[in-house]
């Protein structure tokens, strides 16, 4: 097949889906397919790329940051983006079009099928879907009836957990929404006990910033989960965003500063040492699609306490507990020195290498295409 891939994340920008992205489009290419990926372009990337055989074409955008942009800088990008898809469907010979995500590139996966009958299908990641992300609310509900426009013509459309599938379907339920899970690379991410500091229990947070991920419930009880602990214990923040000052401020607040270490974003090669020097992740966000950073950690070894977001159902089975994010402290004291924290990191790398391994992913995709 010949496939155009659009998506306005790609590594190094943006999160778990735009990670997601470089792994289905490399595996396309390597189950020996022609993949042309439409990306954004940001400062100090290449705007023609060849990655092992991925075609990446960046385009000029507004995009301010890596880990996340405003509706206005997706407008600019669908404005871009619009004539470069174009003229490669005018001249090249293309089978299918993979949208990710629904907002913003499935206005393009729309015009595409419209002018040049190409059919597209559409990957979810959880902030595309109305109601998911509060700081779109108003926006999402004006376009809401040309979103539902967009779902209806997709030829397919795919969500990366069962919690997210029924969280599209109660946005619109007329269409058949698949489930497709998402993967992780444990080549990789893979535990070594050894990078682990005996003198303290290290906990460890792996996202972007923003208040939905839920840090502002834990970082206040963090004097209480250190009474129940026999080591001194540590919160390891990897990530940025907006909301970073605020959890620096309320670190403060709370007499923890000395607790809370702030690592900033990291790139993905920069990640592994992090999970292997973690003892327990945390995760208390309250919408997730497939959250790729609980994957990563359970392919490095972690037992995971999270809340019950989207995919925490597959993800969480005998390899940690699901809470919610406010009462997460009180079971994080109660497990801290327990004996199943070995039992569950043990279980969550069986569970990353037998239940979400890419290459399944990809074959599922593949097969949809």
């Amino acid at each position: 097949m010949n496939i155009l891939v659009v998506s306005h994340e790609f590594p190094p920008i943006g999160g778990g889906g735009a990670n997601a992205c470089l792994f289905l489009t490399k595996g396309y290419v390597q189950a020996g397919h022609k993949v042309t990926l439409v990306t954004v372009w940001y400062e100090g990337l290449e705007e023609h790329e060849n990655l092992d055989g991925l075609e990446i074409i960046r385009v000029k955008s507004k995009r301010k940051h890596k880990e996340h942009c405003s509706f206005q800088e997706m407008l600019s990008y669908i404005l871009k983006v619009l004539p470069v898809t174009s003229r490669l469907v005018r001249k090249g010979n293309y089978d299918v079009c993979h949208v990710f995500f629904g907002i913003p590139s499935g206005v393009i996966g729309y015009w595409l099928k419209k002018r040049y009958k190409l059919p597209y299908i559409i990957r979810f990641g959880g902030g595309d879907i109305p109601g998911f992300q509060e700081r779109f609310k108003l926006v999402y509900k004006v376009i809401a009836p040309f979103i539902k426009m967009i779902w209806k013509n997709a030829d397919a459309l795919v969500a990366n957990s069962e919690g997210l599938r029924k969280f599209a379907l109660a946005f619109y339920d007329k269409r058949e929404i698949k489930v497709i899970y998402n993967g992780v690379d444990t080549e990789k991410f893979y535990p070594d006990a050894a990078k682990r500091d005996r003198e303290r229990i290290n906990l460890l947070f792996v996202s972007r910033l923003i208040e939905r991920k839920g840090l502002q419930f834990v970082i206040p009880k963090l004097k209480e989960i250190q009474k129940a602990a026999d080591k001194q214990i540590r919160l390891t923040v990897v990530g940025d965003g907006p909301y970073r000052k605020a959890l620096e401020d309320l670190a403060v607040q709370y007499d923890v500063a000395d607790r809370v270490f702030f690592e900033g974003q990291k790139d993905k090669g920069e990640l592994l040492q992090y999970y292997q020097g973690g003892d327990i992740f945390i995760f208390p966000s309250k919408r997730e699609g497939m959250p790729n950073a609980v994957l990563e950690a359970m392919a490095c070894g972690l037992p995971v306490i999270m809340a019950p977001c989207e995919g925490s159902e597959e993800l969480i089975q005998g390899n940690g507990i699901i809470v919610s994010a406010d009462e997460m402290w009180k079971v994080l004291g109660m497990v801290m020195c327990s004996e199943k924290l070995e039992l569950w990191g043990k279980e969550s790398r069986k569970r990353a290498e037998e239940m979400f391994s890419w290459d399944s992913a990809v074959q599922s995709y593949l097969q949809l295409l």
